[in-house]
């Protein structure tokens, strides 16, 4: 009978737990964020990429498939813009009515259980920061031949893009670009050179500009090269590379790296330019006193290339290893020493002209590539000294990584 009581008292107990007890409240939508990918060209081609991230009363956070490789089922949120349309992760941007907009796109989000927890996000055209002109490298400026230059556009939020001017489907409006050949403007893109003529320059310039913003520009002057294009090279003297560094003695730390050695300068270069009495042909040498080039061209196909650089500069050696712990001192190991700087680049040859006065309107056929050698990258940090493990013996761990003092810095660009 007692028994029976116990028992019918436990289960009361437990029944009436049950019925005190409450069901766990699911977290709710407390706010959400938009986050787009500032990063693209969407003010160019009208595609935008963004995510949803919720925050929920719990503290716990979970983010929109697709573009933020979340979970979160776009279902969950309602998304619009007045702007644009938007499929999921993806905004279809109609870039009238942002430009009509002040530049400016706005995103909204909500969730669709709380109307609260919502967000908004302005988008605004970033600004055109750069803009460059250059050719192909197979895109040669031959005389009554053509080319079509290439631009590399930069924006202020990093976003790049690079297309020929001439693309119809590249993805900048074309009338946002104003090309040039010298003075005259190119429409279309393509540029077409001259036949060659005695009372023409032999040099021409390309520009381009941004219609928007006058002061976005950018001008390069280039050189027709001919079928009888040579390239002469007058070499200076490399200097050479820092041996590496010895390791310290016990307890030393290691010392700086060797520098490397000094590029040579290049030696100065006489070219003289001499037309023939029928002006159908320009004979042309030059040279450094030790080298000599000669050569006679046809005036319809004369462009040269001088090389007249100074020797890059050697490397830097490695700094020295710290030395390894003595045996009675197991925590004095030296710290590795720092690398050695690099040489310095030569400079580059001058080159002198001599020209008679009816070979003066060739001298711009000439291309010359005086610059500076390179200097020499700075050696790397030696490294540290081992440590000792005392009088014990070393674990397998301490065998296979030994314990180090600090490496050494690289060196001193």
């Amino acid at each position: 009978m007692v028994k029976r009581i116990i028992l019918w008292v436990c289960l009361a107990c437990f029944s009436a737990a049950g019925l005190c007890a409450k069901p766990d409240t699911p977290a709710a939508p407390r706010a959400v964020a938009i986050y787009p990918d500032l990063d693209g060209t969407w003010f160019l081609d009208g595609k935008l990429k963004f995510g949803c991230e919720v925050v929920y009363t719990d503290g716990g956070k979970r983010r929109t498939t697709g573009y933020l490789n979340g979970n979160l089922p776009w279902s969950d949120l309602i998304c619009e813009s007045d702007q644009a349309v938007m499929e999921g992760d993806r905004v279809l941007v109609d870039l009238f009515k942002v430009r009509h907009n002040n530049g400016v796109l706005v995103l909204r989000a909500r969730h669709r259980d709380n109307a609260r927890a919502s967000a908004s996000f302005e988008l605004k055209i970033p600004p055109l920061s750069s803009i460059e002109l250059y050719l192909k490298d197979q895109d040669k400026p031959r005389y009554g031949g053509s080319i079509e230059p290439l631009l590399a556009l930069q924006w202020a939020n990093g976003a790049s893009y690079s297309c020929e001017v001439s693309d119809p489907t590249a993805i900048v409006p074309a009338d946002s670009v104003q090309l040039y050949f010298n003075d005259m403007r190119i429409y279309g893109g393509k540029v077409l050179l001259p036949q060659f003529s005695m009372a023409e320059p032999h040099a021409f310039t390309l520009s381009v500009m941004w219609a928007s913003k006058p002061w976005l520009n950018d001008v390069e002057s280039f050189t027709y090269i001919g079928k009888e294009h040579r390239r002469w090279c007058f070499p200076a003297a490399e200097g050479s590379d820092a041996r590496r560094q010895s390791i310290a003695p016990k307890g030393m730390d290691g010392a700086e790296g060797f520098y490397g050695m000094a590029g040579a300068d290049a030696r100065d270069v006489s070219v003289k330019l001499a037309l023939s009495d029928d002006k159908r042909s320009i004979s042309v040498s030059a040279t450094n006193g030790q080298r000599v080039f000669t050569h006679v061209f046809s005036v319809e196909e004369f462009s040269l290339e001088i090389i007249a650089r100074g020797g890059n500069g050697g490397n830097g050696g490695r700094g020295g290893e710290g030395g390894s712990a003595p045996f009675g001192d197991p925590y004095r190991a030296g710290v590795g020493g720092r690398g050695g700087r690099g040489g310095q680049g030569g400079k580059g040859a001058k080159i002198t002209i001599d020209s008679t006065p009816e070979a003066e309107l060739f001298i711009p056929c000439i291309i010359i590539d005086n610059s500076d050698g390179k200097p020499g990258r700075p050696g790397a940090g030696g490294k540290g000294g081992v440590f000792s493990s005392g009088y014990g013996t070393p674990t397998l761990i301490e065998l296979l990584f030994p314990p180090r003092n600090y490496d050494g810095l690289p060196g001193e660009e």
